[in-house]
């Protein structure tokens, strides 16, 4: 799927302090996550994870070299939700247990979960970061991100022609200037959508990048997603 931001802009360094990027042992980052809690990463289940190879790195801008602001952790065990179901894209949701707990600061914070779990109306408008490919098969080196608009689910179905079908544990984003190609894609899988300041969902899947008009769809933070996440954590602390 397109996992990219074709376009966008390149952040502030460290203004989004709780993204991660989840790197391959050639340090080529293949999808990003947000830090919930201190030794939890919240991505999706489709990223494919090493446990053997694979890092995460929080508090990068670039993460390709070792800036002062990083810190990196190995990954000692992966909790993708139990009916996460690969060919319908539903519960497209996991979490990642870190070696040792970070430590926060200014360049390395927590993402709050959602306080509300109403949907997210269309048309709002939301905000979404990554280090994927700016154009096809060349990735940022930088943290970027895009504006977005929520798309209504039934256009979103139409526009997938219900394959898969857009349920409710889902929500529809596209660029929000449908002339400019820059801004029809979305962030790293895994990575976080931010509406209106609240952390609402995490980059799921999409289709090709260049197509104007692209729609992205995302993971969204239901309540029995923020239960599943708190449960999970609670019952997988290191004692």
């Amino acid at each position: 799927g397109c996992t990219d931001i074709i376009g966008g802009h390149k952040v502030r360094p460290h203004s989004w302090p709780y993204m991660a990027a989840i790197q391959n042992k050639s340090l080529s980052v293949f999808c990003g996550g947000t830090l919930v809690e201190k030794q939890w990463v919240l991505t999706a289940a489709h990223c494919v994870i090493d446990e053997l190879q694979d890092r995460v790195v929080l508090g990068a801008h670039q993460p390709s070299i070792a800036e002062k602001e990083q810190q990196i952790f190995k990954i000692v065990e992966t909790f993708p939700h139990c009916q996460y179901d690969p060919p319908r894209y539903d519960n497209d949701i996991m979490l990642l247990k870190l070696n040792s707990t970070a430590k926060l600061n200014k360049y390395v914070q927590l993402l709050p979960l959602p306080d509300s779990f109403e949907d997210v109306e269309p048309v709002t408008v939301c905000q979404v970061a990554g280090w994927g490919d700016i154009s096809p098969g060349k990735p940022s080196k930088y943290l970027r991100k895009t504006t977005l608009e929520i798309v209504d689910r039934k256009s979103c179905n139409k526009h997938y022609a219900n394959n898969p079908k857009i349920n409710n544990n889902m929500l529809c984003a596209t660029g929000k200037s449908k002339s400019r190609l820059s801004d029809a894609c979305k962030g790293d899988s895994g990575g976080p959508l931010i509406c209106a300041g609240q952390y609402r969902g995490i980059v799921s899947f999409g289709e090709k990048c260049e197509n104007p008009g692209a729609v992205g769809v995302y993971t969204r933070l239901t309540e029995e997603y923020i239960n599943w996440i708190r449960r999970t954590i609670s019952s997988n602390r290191d004692p």
